[in-house]
């Protein structure tokens, strides 16, 4: 059986692809390989970026196979693994880009409102669709969708089972590109111009932007001047400002 997330690299892009039948169902078997590429990606210093994104051309993914079960653990527990690796995502280290290449639906779309960028295929629909089932979010999506879209069209959108399309998601703030032709290409474009930045200056910043929620402002500013303060005295921080009085480009090692 092959992996259930594989992992490609281009140019200092790890780009790691949910490879499911039945539309990239989410399974115990995803959660983990998720979490292993994800393990694989942090410790490779070479690796600056991160996409992630569904097989094919109908899903990035549906949500969770349901038929599937929770195998040997109780819902809470399997619940739980899931929130827990989509928890890893959001305070991932690196920029992390969700390329929904098709429907991210129920737990695909709590796992690209986890993801530091939305890039969306015209076509595709997103949505919290689980009260169409008798159910609820159970994968952060509760959490994450009033921050991004406001508490009150999170409520509606999730008392309804809402699915957006890529126009209306764009517009409400659920995601942040729309493109028309290949998703992927879009996100790494972007990728790939954010893998030339200096690593610990994007490092700092995505780190900031993460706990800003759980913090007091006061707490944020002293984490905010304590980051800078040690970029200042990093070797790219170096090379930046001496990249931009000689008029070049700056080589970013990371340092």
């Amino acid at each position: 059986m092959g992996e259930a997330v594989t992992k490609e690299i281009r140019d200092r892009v790890a780009i790691l692809t949910i490879d499911k039948p039945k539309m990239n169902q989410l399974s115990g078997e995803v959660f983990e390989d998720m979490r292993k590429q994800l393990d694989a990606v942090e410790a490779d210093k070479e690796i600056r970026c991160v996409i992630i994104t569904g097989s094919g051309e109908k899903a990035f993914s549906a949500g969770a196979d349901l038929a599937a079960g929770f195998g040997d653990f109780s819902a809470v527990d399997f619940l739980k693994r899931g929130q827990d690796v989509w928890n890893k995502v959001e305070y991932f280290p690196k920029p992390v880009i969700a390329a929904i290449n098709g429907h991210a639906l129920g737990g695909g779309c709590e796992l690209a409102m986890a993801c530091h960028i939305r890039f969306m295929k015209k076509g595709a629909r997103i949505g919290l669709t689980e009260t169409n089932l008798g159910i609820m979010p159970g994968y952060g999506g509760s959490l994450r969708l009033p921050r991004l879209v406001g508490k009150s069209r999170a409520l509606e959108m999730m008392y309804m089972g809402k699915q957006c399309e890529a126009d209306e998601a764009l517009a409400i703030g659920l995601v942040d590109h729309v493109t028309e032709g290949n998703v992927l290409d879009a996100a790494l474009e972007l990728a790939s111009k954010i893998s030339k930045r200096a690593p610990l200056s994007v490092a700092a910043i995505t780190k900031l932007c993460n706990i800003s929620q759980n913090i007091t402002p006061e707490q944020h500013l002293k984490i905010e001047r304590e980051e800078l303060g040690r970029l200042f005295g990093s070797k790219d921080a170096q090379e930046g400002i001496g990249a931009f009085f000689e008029k070049r480009e700056a080589n970013f090692k990371g340092e």
